[in-house]
């Protein structure tokens, strides 16, 4: 289950929000990941129609292919299954993705339909993964994204936050998420990556 937040950039408060991230918490790690993804669906539209969303990622050199599916959204903050699995291909991908958890129903009947691109997504995420103790703890990771989205000739730009929660409490994490959305003014990005390459594609039906 994969639980974040995700917000536009603020260009007013970025700087006090980067500082602020530098001196009150714990740094575990922190990574640069070049990401290039082409999300698909079916034909007839199935991945969409069985509330999914189904994707290869190019991440530095490892090709994942994932499948999510949105159990809830209110603001910036989204509650999705995700499972996902190393994988050159959609047919490669779709193989496997039973063992790890993805329903394997719908994995078969995908795996027997023709594929079309719906939009695809390039940047760039600078990534850092906080360990954050306060009334209860948690490790949760922050990325900043900068890119393009949309397909070949119909790019556009897009910047955004996302705050993922990795392990630990979850009350913590969304008070903590809370926090930051009203300490420095951000902005819920309500939508997809998905929904806006394929409003900058053309590809909604």
């Amino acid at each position: 289950m994969e639980r974040e937040y995700k917000w536009m950039i603020p260009q007013e408060t970025l700087a006090a929000l980067a500082d602020f991230l530098h001196r009150a918490q714990t740094r575990l790690a922190h990574d640069m990941l070049n990401m290039a993804a082409i999300y698909y669906d079916t034909e007839e539209d199935l991945v969409y129609k069985n509330g999914a969303a189904l994707r290869i990622r190019q991440e530095n050199d490892r090709s994942v292919c994932c499948m999510k599916r949105t159990i809830k959204k209110q603001g910036a903050q989204a509650l999705r299954e995700e499972y996902e699995v190393e994988a050159a291909t959609i047919a490669e991908g779709l193989q496997k993705l039973p063992a790890a958890g993805a329903p394997q129903d719908l994995c078969e009947l995908l795996a027997k339909q023709s594929f079309r691109e719906l939009g695809r997504t390039e940047f760039v995420r600078t990534c850092y993964l906080l360990e954050i103790n306060e009334n209860a703890s948690f490790t949760a990771e922050f990325a900043v994204d900068v890119g393009a989205l949309g397909c070949p000739g119909k790019m556009q730009p897009f910047e955004e936050l996302e705050l993922e929660l990795k392990s630990g409490d979850t009350a913590a994490f969304i008070a903590y998420a809370d926090m930051l959305e009203q300490k420095f003014s951000l902005i819920p990005q309500k939508r997809s990556k998905l929904a806006r390459a394929i409003e900058a594609a053309g590809t909604a039906r």
